[in-house]
């Protein structure tokens, strides 16, 4: 059975268009049977209701459909879907909790929603503030989701826990930063800010640099400016979460089966209570973080894509 089908009933339109060739793949198709080829692959592993639900919402979706994919295929490992009414995936081996969010860019008459990308050819600038905003807010509505699976006993106080992110539906899908800088996800969870050159004003060369320390962002409201928190990986409060997983994938970019996860940022929660081994999912950049309470550093990445 295909996942795509031509149904008068779907709603959503990057489901109907999926079922059209797409001229800037090659061949044509390449999305459609892209997305077919995941279904084989974790089928199993979604809702009973997942068939129609990706008629409707199908970023969301596709969302739960590559992560659960490139668990499976890429990174083989033991994935199950143990119910509809707990969290998404359940990974054997490392005994941890999966749960799957997904990002947009917003309302488009909102101020703190992602604007559309300039017209090619036009100079314009990152929105980085509000992709930031985008990120923390679908970390801290996953982080109470799972925090009520805890209160339930769903989740058991020994046991790891990731929140996958995608934000592959957002216009600015790809992280934007400096070379040795860190993704807009880094900067959502611990408070990273601008990027600073220091310049000998003689010589004019760089002799240093360092991001200024910036707890948190603000939103703008109809009753002024509110700060929003980006420190949640230092904050005790969040430490039931093990790390954070975001990708840029989407289905009309589509990843070929053997690089599936190529596209990752693994974000280790520095003082998480049940911690995941670093390099036990080995996709993607990997991020380390030595932290307390108080401070933190960032240590190298640890770059997977070739792995």
């Amino acid at each position: 059975m295909n996942i795509i089908e031509n149904d008068s009933n779907a709603t959503d339109l990057t489901y109907i268009n999926i079922q059209k060739d797409l001229d800037w793949l090659d061949p044509p198709d390449l999305a459609r049977r892209r997305v077919e080829e995941l279904y084989k692959i974790a089928a199993d592993l979604l809702d009973k209701k997942f068939n129609q639900q990706i008629k409707h919402d199908f970023a969301a979706c596709y969302s739960e459909l590559y992560f659960a994919a490139v668990f499976r295929h890429r990174l083989n490992l033991n994935i199950s879907h143990p119910s509809d009414k707990g969290p998404d995936f359940y990974i054997s081996d490392i005994d941890c909790w999966v749960e799957v969010t997904t990002v947009r860019d917003g309302q488009p008459d909102n101020l703190n929603s992602v604007p559309p990308k300039a017209p090619l050819g036009e100079v314009s600038s990152y929105p980085e503030l509000q992709v930031i905003l985008r990120l923390a807010s679908g970390f801290y509505d996953k982080a109470r989701k799972i925090a009520n699976y805890k209160k339930a006993g769903i989740i058991m106080p020994d046991q790891k826990v990731i929140i996958c992110i995608s934000g592959g539906w957002m216009s600015e899908r790809i992280p934007m930063r400096p070379v040795g800088g860190y993704p807009q996800i880094a900067k959502a969870l611990l408070p990273i800010g601008d990027l600073v050159y220091w310049i000998n004003k003689d010589s004019n060369e760089i002799t240093n640099k360092e991001y200024k320390y910036r707890p948190d962002v603000k939103k703008v409201s109809r009753d002024g400016e509110h700060a929003i928190t980006t420190d949640f990986f230092l904050n005790p409060e969040y430490s039931y979460i093990s790390g954070v997983l975001y990708s840029y994938a989407n289905a009309s970019n589509p990843v070929e089966l053997k690089k599936l996860g190529c596209d990752f940022f693994l974000m280790h929660n520095p003082i998480a209570e049940n911690p995941i081994e670093p390099g036990t999912l080995r996709c993607g950049q990997e991020y380390r973080v030595d932290a307390d309470t108080t401070r933190f550093t960032m240590l190298p990445v640890v770059n997977h894509e070739d792995s």
